[in-house]
Protein backbone atom coordinates (compact mmCIF):
# COMPACT_ATOMS: atom_id res chain seq x y z
CA UNK A 1 0.00 0.00 0.00
CA UNK A 2 2.68 2.42 0.98
CA UNK A 3 4.76 1.79 -2.29
CA UNK A 4 1.37 2.09 -4.31
CA UNK A 5 0.97 5.60 -2.38
CA UNK A 6 3.93 7.23 -3.24
CA UNK A 7 4.10 5.31 -7.21
CA UNK A 8 1.71 7.48 -7.85
CA UNK A 9 3.92 11.09 -7.77
CA UNK A 10 5.10 9.61 -11.31
CA UNK A 11 2.23 11.38 -12.17
CA UNK A 12 3.89 14.61 -11.82
CA UNK A 13 6.89 13.89 -13.33
CA UNK A 14 8.92 12.45 -10.58
CA UNK A 15 11.40 9.53 -11.38
CA UNK A 16 11.51 6.11 -8.72
CA UNK A 17 14.75 8.21 -6.91
CA UNK A 18 12.95 11.55 -6.53
CA UNK A 19 10.10 9.72 -4.87
CA UNK A 20 12.76 8.09 -2.53
CA UNK A 21 14.17 11.50 -1.49
CA UNK A 22 11.22 13.18 -1.58
CA UNK A 23 9.80 9.94 0.92
CA UNK A 24 12.69 10.02 2.78
CA UNK A 25 12.48 13.80 3.67
CA UNK A 26 8.53 13.50 4.27
CA UNK A 27 8.95 10.73 6.82
CA UNK A 28 12.64 11.54 8.41
CA UNK A 29 12.72 15.40 8.35
CA UNK A 30 14.98 17.71 6.59
CA UNK A 31 18.58 16.35 5.98
CA UNK A 32 21.93 17.12 4.16
CA UNK A 33 22.26 15.19 0.69
CA UNK A 34 24.71 12.88 2.20
CA UNK A 35 22.29 11.64 4.74
CA UNK A 36 19.69 11.57 2.50
CA UNK A 37 21.65 9.04 0.16
CA UNK A 38 22.36 6.66 3.35
CA UNK A 39 18.69 6.49 4.32
CA UNK A 40 16.56 6.39 0.68
CA UNK A 41 19.56 4.76 -1.30
CA UNK A 42 19.94 6.36 -4.39
CA UNK A 43 23.53 6.75 -6.08
CA UNK A 44 26.07 9.18 -4.49
CA UNK A 45 26.92 11.24 -8.01
CA UNK A 46 23.67 12.03 -8.73
CA UNK A 47 22.12 12.92 -5.51
CA UNK A 48 22.76 16.78 -6.17
CA UNK A 49 21.13 16.44 -9.85
CA UNK A 50 18.28 15.26 -8.15
CA UNK A 51 17.90 17.80 -5.38
CA UNK A 52 17.78 19.82 -8.04
CA UNK A 53 15.18 18.64 -10.02
CA UNK A 54 13.06 18.03 -7.20
CA UNK A 55 13.41 21.72 -6.79
CA UNK A 56 12.57 22.58 -9.65
CA UNK A 57 9.26 20.53 -9.73
CA UNK A 58 8.73 22.22 -6.29
CA UNK A 59 8.82 19.05 -4.39
CA UNK A 60 12.12 20.62 -1.93
CA UNK A 61 13.22 23.71 -0.66
CA UNK A 62 16.95 23.95 0.72
CA UNK A 63 18.21 26.03 3.49
CA UNK A 64 21.47 27.02 3.61
CA UNK A 65 23.50 27.76 6.75
CA UNK A 66 26.18 26.01 8.81
CA UNK A 67 24.90 22.96 7.28
CA UNK A 68 22.90 22.89 3.69
CA UNK A 69 19.65 20.64 4.37
CA UNK A 70 16.81 19.90 2.51
CA UNK A 71 13.48 19.55 3.28
CA UNK A 72 10.48 17.93 1.69
CA UNK A 73 7.57 20.80 0.65
CA UNK A 74 4.32 19.32 2.66
CA UNK A 75 2.55 17.11 -0.18
CA UNK A 76 -1.24 19.24 0.21
CA UNK A 77 1.10 22.18 -0.38
CA UNK A 78 2.35 20.64 -4.01
CA UNK A 79 -0.48 18.87 -4.96
CA UNK A 80 -2.88 21.96 -4.21
CA UNK A 81 -0.70 24.15 -7.12
CA UNK A 82 -0.93 21.27 -9.25
CA UNK A 83 -5.11 21.20 -8.83
CA UNK A 84 -5.36 24.54 -9.14
CA UNK A 85 -3.11 24.54 -12.56
CA UNK A 86 -5.07 21.20 -13.94
CA UNK A 87 -8.63 23.24 -12.94
CA UNK A 88 -7.22 26.85 -14.83
CA UNK A 89 -6.19 24.26 -18.03
CA UNK A 90 -9.35 22.33 -18.18
CA UNK A 91 -11.35 25.76 -18.08
CA UNK A 92 -9.43 27.08 -21.17
CA UNK A 93 -9.40 24.03 -22.73
CA UNK A 94 -12.94 23.60 -22.82
CA UNK A 95 -13.63 26.95 -23.34
CA UNK A 96 -11.05 26.60 -26.28
CA UNK A 97 -12.91 23.76 -27.92
CA UNK A 98 -16.47 25.38 -27.42
CA UNK A 99 -15.27 28.30 -29.28
CA UNK A 100 -13.63 26.00 -31.91
CA UNK A 101 -15.67 23.28 -32.50
CA UNK A 102 -17.09 23.08 -35.95
CA UNK A 103 -20.28 20.10 -35.20
CA UNK A 104 -23.10 20.53 -32.77
CA UNK A 105 -23.43 18.94 -29.99
CA UNK A 106 -24.43 14.96 -30.81
CA UNK A 107 -28.08 15.11 -29.97
CA UNK A 108 -28.38 11.09 -30.60
CA UNK A 109 -28.58 8.35 -27.66
CA UNK A 110 -25.43 7.60 -28.18
CA UNK A 111 -23.86 5.01 -25.87
CA UNK A 112 -20.52 5.12 -24.79
CA UNK A 113 -18.33 1.95 -23.93
CA UNK A 114 -15.94 1.90 -21.59
CA UNK A 115 -13.71 -1.20 -20.98
CA UNK A 116 -11.87 -2.51 -18.03
CA UNK A 117 -12.29 -2.44 -14.36
CA UNK A 118 -9.51 0.59 -13.96
CA UNK A 119 -11.42 3.07 -16.54
CA UNK A 120 -14.57 2.31 -15.41
CA UNK A 121 -13.24 3.08 -11.59
CA UNK A 122 -11.59 6.18 -13.04
CA UNK A 123 -14.91 7.31 -15.25
CA UNK A 124 -16.80 6.92 -11.49
CA UNK A 125 -14.26 9.22 -10.16
CA UNK A 126 -14.14 11.83 -12.76
CA UNK A 127 -18.02 11.97 -12.74
CA UNK A 128 -17.78 12.18 -8.27
CA UNK A 129 -15.41 14.91 -9.13
CA UNK A 130 -17.64 16.51 -12.02
CA UNK A 131 -21.10 16.72 -9.59
CA UNK A 132 -22.35 20.02 -8.98
CA UNK A 133 -25.33 18.69 -6.85
CA UNK A 134 -25.87 15.07 -6.36
CA UNK A 135 -24.79 11.96 -6.64
CA UNK A 136 -26.77 8.40 -6.48
CA UNK A 137 -24.86 5.06 -6.80
CA UNK A 138 -25.11 1.82 -6.19
CA UNK A 139 -21.71 -0.26 -5.73
CA UNK A 140 -19.90 -3.36 -4.57
CA UNK A 141 -17.35 -3.61 -2.29
CA UNK A 142 -14.49 -3.00 -4.21
CA UNK A 143 -15.89 -0.03 -5.66
CA UNK A 144 -17.11 1.69 -2.89
CA UNK A 145 -13.42 1.02 -1.45
CA UNK A 146 -12.19 2.47 -4.55
CA UNK A 147 -13.95 5.67 -4.50
CA UNK A 148 -15.02 6.02 -0.95
CA UNK A 149 -12.67 8.99 -0.59
CA UNK A 150 -13.73 10.82 -3.35
CA UNK A 151 -17.70 10.61 -2.30
CA UNK A 152 -16.06 12.25 1.14
CA UNK A 153 -14.54 15.09 -1.08
CA UNK A 154 -18.02 15.29 -2.19
CA UNK A 155 -19.69 15.60 0.88
CA UNK A 156 -17.10 18.51 1.87
CA UNK A 157 -18.19 20.19 -1.04
CA UNK A 158 -21.71 20.19 -0.38
CA UNK A 159 -22.93 17.59 -2.89
CA UNK A 160 -25.78 15.46 -1.93
CA UNK A 161 -24.73 11.69 -1.97
CA UNK A 162 -27.27 8.76 -2.21
CA UNK A 163 -25.44 5.19 -2.11
CA UNK A 164 -26.49 1.51 -2.02
CA UNK A 165 -24.15 -0.79 -1.27
CA UNK A 166 -24.49 -4.55 -2.19
CA UNK A 167 -24.25 -7.87 0.49
CA UNK A 168 -20.72 -7.99 -0.34
CA UNK A 169 -19.93 -5.17 2.01
CA UNK A 170 -20.63 -6.41 5.78
CA UNK A 171 -21.96 -4.33 8.71
CA UNK A 172 -18.56 -3.80 9.82
CA UNK A 173 -17.31 -2.13 6.73
CA UNK A 174 -20.75 -0.01 6.57
CA UNK A 175 -19.57 2.01 9.84
CA UNK A 176 -16.69 3.57 6.94
CA UNK A 177 -19.44 4.69 4.85
CA UNK A 178 -18.76 8.82 5.10
CA UNK A 179 -20.69 10.76 7.34
CA UNK A 180 -23.52 12.87 5.49
CA UNK A 181 -24.35 9.88 2.97
CA UNK A 182 -27.68 8.84 2.82
CA UNK A 183 -27.24 4.82 2.79
CA UNK A 184 -29.22 1.77 1.51
CA UNK A 185 -28.24 -2.11 1.82
CA UNK A 186 -29.81 -4.18 -1.38
CA UNK A 187 -29.45 -8.04 0.19
CA UNK A 188 -28.67 -8.92 -3.56
CA UNK A 189 -25.92 -7.97 -5.75
CA UNK A 190 -27.74 -5.73 -9.05
CA UNK A 191 -26.08 -3.93 -11.50
CA UNK A 192 -24.16 -1.37 -10.19
CA UNK A 193 -24.69 2.38 -11.55
CA UNK A 194 -23.32 5.83 -10.79
CA UNK A 195 -25.63 8.88 -11.87
CA UNK A 196 -24.50 12.33 -11.47
CA UNK A 197 -26.61 15.37 -11.36
CA UNK A 198 -29.07 13.37 -14.07
CA UNK A 199 -26.87 14.34 -16.46
CA UNK A 200 -24.30 11.25 -16.80
CA UNK A 201 -24.96 7.71 -15.53
CA UNK A 202 -22.52 4.67 -15.62
CA UNK A 203 -23.96 0.87 -15.82
CA UNK A 204 -21.20 -1.65 -14.64
CA UNK A 205 -22.33 -4.23 -17.38
CA UNK A 206 -19.98 -6.50 -15.63
CA UNK A 207 -21.43 -6.08 -12.33
CA UNK A 208 -24.66 -7.88 -14.00
CA UNK A 209 -23.99 -10.01 -16.84
CA UNK A 210 -20.66 -12.61 -16.62
CA UNK A 211 -17.83 -12.27 -18.79
CA UNK A 212 -18.84 -8.53 -19.56
CA UNK A 213 -15.48 -6.48 -18.74
CA UNK A 214 -17.19 -3.14 -19.96
CA UNK A 215 -19.41 -0.72 -18.49
CA UNK A 216 -22.11 1.77 -20.71
CA UNK A 217 -21.53 5.38 -20.60
CA UNK A 218 -24.09 7.72 -21.58
CA UNK A 219 -25.55 11.49 -21.57
CA UNK A 220 -28.61 11.48 -23.39
CA UNK A 221 -31.75 12.90 -21.62
CA UNK A 222 -34.38 10.21 -22.52
CA UNK A 223 -31.97 7.08 -21.67
CA UNK A 224 -31.25 8.77 -18.68
CA UNK A 225 -34.59 9.16 -17.41
CA UNK A 226 -35.19 5.71 -18.28
CA UNK A 227 -31.98 4.38 -16.10
CA UNK A 228 -32.82 6.56 -13.55
CA UNK A 229 -36.44 5.13 -12.87
CA UNK A 230 -34.59 1.37 -13.26
CA UNK A 231 -32.27 2.54 -10.32
CA UNK A 232 -35.46 3.79 -8.37
CA UNK A 233 -37.47 0.40 -9.00
CA UNK A 234 -34.79 -2.26 -9.47
CA UNK A 235 -32.59 -0.82 -6.85
CA UNK A 236 -33.60 1.86 -4.66
CA UNK A 237 -37.07 0.89 -3.30
CA UNK A 238 -36.19 -3.20 -2.65
CA UNK A 239 -32.99 -1.91 -0.25
CA UNK A 240 -33.36 -1.72 2.98
CA UNK A 241 -32.70 2.23 4.82
CA UNK A 242 -29.51 1.99 7.09
CA UNK A 243 -28.76 6.09 6.97
CA UNK A 244 -31.76 8.19 6.67
CA UNK A 245 -31.52 11.76 5.31
CA UNK A 246 -31.59 12.94 9.12
CA UNK A 247 -29.03 15.85 10.17
CA UNK A 248 -28.46 18.46 7.51
CA UNK A 249 -28.06 21.47 6.25
CA UNK A 250 -29.41 21.32 3.21
CA UNK A 251 -29.94 19.18 -0.02
CA UNK A 252 -29.30 19.99 -3.44
CA UNK A 253 -30.81 17.25 -6.14
CA UNK A 254 -31.85 16.89 -9.46
CA UNK A 255 -33.77 13.38 -9.46
CA UNK A 256 -37.38 13.73 -9.00
CA UNK A 257 -37.94 10.28 -6.89
CA UNK A 258 -34.51 11.14 -4.49
CA UNK A 259 -36.03 14.47 -3.76
CA UNK A 260 -39.63 12.77 -2.98
CA UNK A 261 -38.08 10.62 -0.71
CA UNK A 262 -36.59 13.35 1.25
CA UNK A 263 -39.45 15.32 1.61
CA UNK A 264 -41.82 12.57 2.44
CA UNK A 265 -39.05 11.80 5.33
CA UNK A 266 -39.15 15.04 6.79
CA UNK A 267 -42.37 15.57 6.06
CA UNK A 268 -43.53 12.38 8.00
CA UNK A 269 -41.46 13.62 11.27
CA UNK A 270 -43.62 17.09 11.19
CA UNK A 271 -40.24 18.91 9.86
CA UNK A 272 -41.31 21.46 7.86
CA UNK A 273 -39.58 22.30 4.41
CA UNK A 274 -38.38 25.33 2.13
CA UNK A 275 -36.94 24.69 -1.06
CA UNK A 276 -34.64 27.15 -3.77
CA UNK A 277 -36.20 25.94 -6.68
CA UNK A 278 -35.27 26.00 -10.78
CA UNK A 279 -37.56 24.58 -13.04
CA UNK A 280 -39.05 25.11 -16.04
CA UNK A 281 -42.76 26.44 -16.59
CA UNK A 282 -44.53 27.35 -20.27
CA UNK A 283 -41.14 26.36 -21.76
CA UNK A 284 -39.76 28.89 -19.92
CA UNK A 285 -37.35 28.74 -16.89
CA UNK A 286 -38.16 30.06 -13.36
CA UNK A 287 -36.36 30.59 -9.66
CA UNK A 288 -38.67 30.05 -7.23
CA UNK A 289 -38.60 30.77 -3.15
CA UNK A 290 -41.46 28.50 -1.70
CA UNK A 291 -42.50 26.34 1.09
CA UNK A 292 -43.00 22.26 0.14
CA UNK A 293 -46.54 21.41 1.57
CA UNK A 294 -46.60 17.90 0.17
CA UNK A 295 -46.14 14.74 -1.69
CA UNK A 296 -48.03 12.87 -4.24
CA UNK A 297 -46.42 9.54 -5.36
CA UNK A 298 -48.40 6.84 -7.99
CA UNK A 299 -45.72 4.59 -8.42
CA UNK A 300 -45.53 3.84 -12.28
CA UNK A 301 -47.44 7.05 -12.88
CA UNK A 302 -45.92 10.12 -11.13
CA UNK A 303 -43.51 11.21 -8.28
CA UNK A 304 -44.58 14.72 -7.68
CA UNK A 305 -44.36 17.70 -5.02
CA UNK A 306 -46.22 20.88 -3.86
CA UNK A 307 -45.06 23.95 -2.90
CA UNK A 308 -46.25 27.17 -2.86
CA UNK A 309 -45.02 31.13 -2.64
CA UNK A 310 -46.53 34.18 -1.39
CA UNK A 311 -49.00 33.94 -4.55
CA UNK A 312 -49.60 30.55 -5.62
CA UNK A 313 -49.36 26.88 -5.24
CA UNK A 314 -47.51 24.52 -7.97
CA UNK A 315 -47.10 20.96 -8.68
CA UNK A 316 -43.57 19.99 -9.69
CA UNK A 317 -42.73 17.27 -11.53
CA UNK A 318 -39.43 15.57 -12.86
CA UNK A 319 -37.34 17.01 -15.71
CA UNK A 320 -39.56 14.81 -18.57
CA UNK A 321 -43.04 15.45 -16.72
CA UNK A 322 -46.05 16.31 -18.51
CA UNK A 323 -48.92 16.30 -16.13
CA UNK A 324 -47.12 19.03 -13.77
CA UNK A 325 -46.92 22.60 -13.50
CA UNK A 326 -43.16 22.57 -13.37
CA UNK A 327 -40.48 20.53 -14.62
CA UNK A 328 -37.52 20.21 -12.00
CA UNK A 329 -34.22 21.16 -13.27
CA UNK A 330 -32.81 21.45 -9.82
CA UNK A 331 -34.06 22.20 -6.07
CA UNK A 332 -32.01 22.81 -2.46
CA UNK A 333 -34.18 21.77 0.04
CA UNK A 334 -33.38 23.18 3.97
CA UNK A 335 -35.76 23.50 7.06
CA UNK A 336 -38.19 25.87 7.18
CA UNK A 337 -37.53 28.22 9.84
CA UNK A 338 -40.29 28.70 12.97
Amino acid sequence: MDADLFDELKRFGLSNYEIKIYKTLLLKGPNTATGTVKIAGVPQPRIYDLFSSLEGKGFVDTVTGKRHLYRAVPVSQVLRREIIWLDNYVNEFESYVEKHRETEDLKEPYIWFVKGNKNVTERIISMIYSAKNEIIMALSHDSFVNVRKFINSALKKGITVALVLFDDTNDNELKTVPPGVILKKRLEKPMEMVLVDRNFILSNLKSGIENMDYSIYLEEDQLLHVLSYYFFYDIWLPSKYIIYPENFIHYKLNNIWLTCDIIDYYLTNNIKLKADLNGIINNKNISLKCEIIKTERINGVRQTFFVKDDKNTYSVGGKSALREDIKLIDVTISRLST
